[in-house]
């Protein structure tokens, strides 16, 4: 019976939710410092890509 009370008090006690994240934000990372050189570079390398494709196909069908 002693337990069951014990179980129950941690239970309810494990249940109150964990506790509010601290305000200290860690460094950044280096991948956030470069995130629009990333993005741009991956727009050329994708309209490359677009233009490869196309220029491809239409040397195909001369």
């Amino acid at each position: 019976m002693v337990s069951l009370i014990y179980n129950l008090i941690i239970f309810a006690l494990q249940t109150q939710g964990p506790p509010p994240p601290t305000q200290n934000r860690g460094p950044n990372l280096p991948l956030t410092e470069n995130l629009w050189i990333l993005l741009i570079a991956g727009i050329f390398l994708g309209i490359y890509i677009i233009y490869k494709s196309k220029r491809t196909t239409i040397n195909k069908e001369a």
